[in-house]
């Protein structure tokens, strides 16, 4: 929106565009092995036709929704999950129409997964509790504090990318992991010098980041810490009980961390010496950590003309397909220290094909 208005939609409709909401896809339809057209099914349980006179754009937003086709394709990721921000149409519908239509897909299945999910402790990892939707959106999760498994060991350089630590967690107990600081922690998150989304103070250029350490401060974290998602103790045994982890082992871990972070040199997993931060003023925060799902990331293969490709390899005529329905962009992970790669790729792809088919 810009002054109010719709820009977009607006400029579009402008041009002849014409937008049918609350419209499902059911299946393509194809005339002598070009796709010709789609069959739809509206908000009220009607079928409608749509005929396309270049070619049929599929965009439905992957399939980040549909439990069955993940635990199909990656069940691994299901492990390691408490949170799903996709969006709510995004059930494989345009995925599951193109393979229908003879498309092939990506061989590798991956989800983008963010480390910032807080559970409460007696909530276990998993679908079951991502589908309820009871979880804290915990923004902060990807910074590089102290994190400890269920037995109260670190177990890992907390200084990687944002999944790196949730595969991890896929061999440890619960599948989860905690995150430990304290009330330094906004010194800190600029000590920290992070990029990408996982950045809470502006860019060296003065830009906002996407949520500024202040809010989470004076909004978020208190309403975490009131749910249940984060528990706040003023010694790091209150920390460990409320926390669930034994007492002795997360205070020796502590203690070896902050000798580490003295030290200036990290002996065990080899983090950079600015994000060694110290444990060492109350009041102490934790949370139950595992991953939040932003959207899939594999989908059908395309040529440089967002042309779906068969399974021999050869484009199919008629058919095209951006943003997360396609594949052939990533695979198995996302570069995450670039933000807005996704959706960047979304945006530029769906103009590069309109500038095609325009011309066609």
């Amino acid at each position: 929106k810009l002054n109010g208005n719709i820009v977009l939609v607006d400029y579009a409709k402008k041009l002849g565009a014409r937008f049918d909401y609350n419209t499902r896809m059911v299946k393509l339809e194809k005339q002598a092995g070009r796709v010709t057209g789609c069959i739809a099914e509206t908000g009220d349980g009607k079928f409608v036709r749509y005929i396309a006179k270049k070619g049929v754009v599929v965009a439905t937003g992957g399939y980040a929704q549909n439990y069955q086709m993940l635990e199909a394709l990656q069940p691994w990721n299901l492990r390691v999950i408490g949170r799903n921000g996709g969006l709510p149409g995004a059930r494989g519908d345009g995925i599951r129409a193109c393979l229908w239509a003879g498309a092939a897909m990506d061989e590798t299945h991956s989800t983008m997964l963010f480390d910032r999910c807080a559970l409460r402790i007696d909530q276990p990892t998993g679908a079951e509790t991502a589908k309820k939707g009871d979880s804290g959106f915990f923004w902060i999760g990807s910074q590089p504090w102290l994190k400890v498994n269920a037995d109260g060991k670190r177990f890992f350089n907390e200084s990687g990318t944002y999944e790196n630590i949730l595969h991890a967690d896929e061999y440890q107990k619960g599948h989860c992991h905690y995150t430990l600081f304290d009330a330094n922690w906004p010194e800190q998150t600029k000590q920290f010098k992070m990029h990408g989304c996982s950045r809470v103070h502006p860019f060296e250029n003065g830009a906002d980041p996407n949520i500024l350490w202040s809010v989470f401060a004076e909004k978020m974290l208190p309403g975490l810490i009131e749910k249940g998602f984060v528990v706040k103790a003023d010694t790091i045994e209150e920390l460990a009980r409320k926390l669930g982890l034994p007492e002795k082992t997360l205070k020796a871990t502590v203690e070896r961390y902050n000798t580490l972070a003295q030290n200036g040199r990290d002996e065990d997993y080899g983090k950079e010496p600015h994000r060694l931060a110290p444990l060492t003023k109350a009041p102490f925060y934790g949370a139950k950590n595992t991953g939040y799902i932003l959207c899939t990331m594999d989908g059908i293969r395309i040529d440089t003309t967002m042309n779906a490709i068969d399974t021999d390899g050869n484009p199919i005529p008629g058919l095209y397909v951006i943003g997360n329905d396609s594949g052939g962009f990533f695979a198995n992970t996302y570069p995450n220290l670039a933000t807005g790669v996704a959706c960047g790729r979304t945006v530029t792809f769906g103009r590069l094909v309109g500038k095609h088919l325009a011309k066609a």
